[in-house]
């Protein structure tokens, strides 16, 4: 006990009162109550004081000479016998607590590191053994079908300890482990239940023609089926974009290709959406219903503040992410529609005249980044122009008008789609044209030092390889890639299967490799969603 004292003169005596402070019990309990050699054992702090006592300091000592001062510690006895286990609370020899514990002589118990064993997710599976003479052990693991490892040889592992994860979610599991102390005939078995925990992780959203939003999660370990949500995905989603948990959809309509006409036709079809993931409710931002289908909406992009978006050749527009534009605003012609309330500029308005920015020739993407607006275009016009605000001409001119500094990239490629990797300061981008470069390319974001990753042929310049996305936390790119056997075209030589037997790379579906850095290229491909025919493909950031 911690005592006060008070001396009052009375009368010529002195009179002491003495008395208790805190009023502390200190106390604890533990778990197993009944434990074992090499078993776990948790010691839980119930020490108690007055209202506003907390207590600052704990000293155990657990009688075999080992000791600790965290509140709650744990701790693991090699040999049976009965130990004396005291707790003093704030160094205070007053505040005391001793139990003695038994320990029991062992029986050996499977022990997984970590907490809760998780979907997906590595688990070290080892053995707690009571073994005072050393003597040798021999092992034997069983695990279930569900069980994926380098160490396992038909579900079975003779290690001391096995590195494993599950590839089904939500059930529970089973692991026997048989073991032979030294020279003796008989084995020990034991089994350990436990549950395979689903775990939220980060996913990519890839769009079907006229179909549902496909979700898949994206695992470190293995791959998790995709499945359909519940969001349209729109006739042709050639973008979509994923930011916080807003997915933003891109959807040109059913004509995709150049139109003649485009200043009078009315067959747009086409719209830009956005759904709420969380509340999964979706709003319309703008359509071009009964406007050009030209206009519609071929490419996509999306930043903090604003919506990005061009039509098939001709403009560029922005809006803030908040806007709800309703149906499309055409001014009757091409130059009177630089009054758009949400235009940002023309093709023949960035100085380009006769110097590579050609108008009828398709856009490859828009992107904003650094100040600084990448426009690619394909056919004669190929390449990624670079300009800044400062480079949009207010005006119709003729003649010469100065290029932009920042001038062009990637000259040789007519462009279908690109994204940028700003953390490895890489561009992704998909080539149609001319017949030696196209595939799946990657370059440093000055244009220089591109490199092929995938040869696969081109079906449709229009909607070749329209989805492409960067993950740095994983390390991995991915684009979505329509064999033209999709579109029922026949094979280069012989049957599809022949012609996939010798590129098998070149099947339909989701692809991936990892990032190119400054010091090594794109990894080797393999394919994430095999068999997925989509368009627009979105890094879905929020766990699901």
């Amino acid at each position: 006990m911690r005592f006060k004292k008070l001396f009052v003169a009375l009368f010529g005596m002195t009179i002491i009162f003495s008395g208790c402070s805190d009023n502390v019990v200190a106390d604890f309990t533990y778990s197993p109550s009944m434990p074992k050699c090499g078993q776990k054992v948790l010691f839980t702090n119930i020490s108690t004081g007055d209202e506003e006592w907390e207590g600052e300091y704990w000293n155990w000592t657990f009688g075999d000479d080992t000791k600790s001062v965290a509140k709650n510690p744990s701790h693991i006895y090699q040999k049976p016998g009965i130990y004396t286990v005291t707790l003093q609370v704030d160094s205070n020899k007053h505040y005391l607590k001793t139990l003695d514990i038994t320990v029991y002589d062992s029986i050996p118990t499977i022990y997984a590191d970590v907490d809760s064993v998780k979907y997906y997710e590595n688990v070290n599976f080892s053995a707690l053994i009571y073994n005072p003479d050393n003597l040798d052990i021999t092992y034997a693991w069983t695990f279930s079908e569900n069980a994926q490892s380098t160490d396992l040889v038909n579900r079975k592992s003779n290690k001391e300890s096995v590195d494993v994860f599950f590839n089904k979610k939500q059930v529970s599991e089973i692991v026997r482990l048989s073991i032979k102390l030294g020279n003796v005939k008989d084995s020990i078995v034991i089994l350990d239940t436990f549950y395979v925990h689903d775990v939220k992780v980060k996913s990519l959203l890839m769009a079907q023609q006229g179909g549902k939003i496909l979700r898949q999660r994206i695992f470190e370990k293995g791959f998790e089926n995709y499945s359909a949500t519940t969001i349209d995905a729109g006739k042709h989603a050639l973008n979509i974009a994923a930011y916080s948990n807003q997915l933003y959809i891109f959807d040109a309509g059913t004509k995709t290709s150049y139109q003649a006409d485009w200043l009078t036709n009315t067959a747009g079809d086409g719209k830009i959406s956005v759904t709420d993931m969380g509340n999964n409710t979706t709003k319309e931002i703008i359509n071009n219903n009964g406007k050009s289908s030209h206009f519609g909406f071929f490419n996509g992009f999306v930043d903090n503040n604003n919506i990005y978006w061009t039509d098939y050749s001709e403009f560029i527009y922005k809006t803030p992410k908040n806007s709800t534009l309703g149906n499309f605003d055409w001014k009757g012609s091409a130059d009177a529609q630089t009054a758009s309330p949400y235009y940002l500029t023309k093709s023949d308005r960035l100085g380009y005249f006769g110097n590579g920015l050609a108008s009828n020739q398709f856009t490859g993407g828009i992107c904003y980044y650094d100040q600084v607006y990448f426009w690619a275009k394909g056919g004669s016009g190929k390449g990624i122009y670079r300009f800044q605000a400062t480079d949009i001409l207010t005006a119709n001119t003729t003649g010469t008008a100065p290029i932009p500094s920042l001038g062009a990239i990637l000259t040789d490629y007519a462009i279908r789609a690109f994204t940028l990797d700003q953390i490895n300061q890489k561009i992704y981008f998909s080539v149609t044209a001319p017949a030696d470069k196209i595939g799946f390319w990657v370059a440093n974001i000055s244009g220089t030092g591109a490199k092929r990753i995938d040869d696969a042929p081109v079906d449709n310049a229009n909607l070749y390889i329209t989805g492409i996305a960067v993950d740095n936390e994983s390390n991995t790119v991915y684009w979505a890639y329509r064999s033209p056997e999709t579109a029922g075209a026949s094979a280069p030589a012989g049957t599809w299967e022949s012609y996939y037997s010798s590129h098998p790379t070149h099947r339909t579906g989701i692809k991936k490799a990892s990032l190119a850095t400054n010091f090594k290229p794109a990894g080797e491909i393999t394919y994430f969603a095999p068999g997925v025919s989509a368009y627009g493909i979105a890094l879905d950031e929020v766990k699901k």
